[in-house]
């Protein structure tokens, strides 16, 4: 599993016109504290960040035995996995960040880099990703990410 931002540094925030800049600040502390709580062994404050409906989407490469597809995990399955430590991260780090903002929904895109394992295997990888938040009750949550 990908997983993005735990260091902001090199950070920058590309912000939509008529937002509040109050909200690009949570949404990218929001980013910032739910890739730290894997980082940190800590599952439930990972999973504090995600909406119930949460869904991760990436992209896996055909291989000689497999056609490309898209590979879903809900919040259930990659909390459960970083709650047992079968997913496991050591460093992720995120750079060129944007927050798209419109309402209560908000679309963070950026780079990211991330050092880990999964089912102990190496799960090193960088690239590009994008996140999507909603707002509920006043508070952002996440309920999808995107790893092309």
């Amino acid at each position: 599993m990908l997983l993005v931002s735990v260091l902001l540094a090199g950070m920058t925030c590309g912000v939509s016109s008529a937002i509040e800049s109050s909200d690009v600040e949570v949404l990218l502390a929001n980013e910032k504290g739910w890739a730290k709580a894997p980082v940190d062994g800590n599952a439930d404050r990972m999973a504090s960040f995600m909406a119930d409906e949460y869904l991760e989407l990436v992209w896996e490469p055909a291989t000689p035995t497999t056609a490309a597809h898209w590979m879903a995990t809900t919040k259930e399955t990659w909390v459960r996995r970083v709650r047992h430590h079968t997913e496991v991260y050591s460093a992720v780090e995120l750079k060129n960040l944007t927050v798209h903002l419109q309402g209560l929904m908000a679309v963070v895109t950026g780079e990211y880099s991330q050092v880990g394992t999964n089912d102990g295997k190496d799960n090193t990888s960088a690239g590009i990703y994008t996140n999507t938040w909603v707002k509920r009750k006043g508070r952002w949550l996440v309920i999808q990410s995107v790893f092309p």
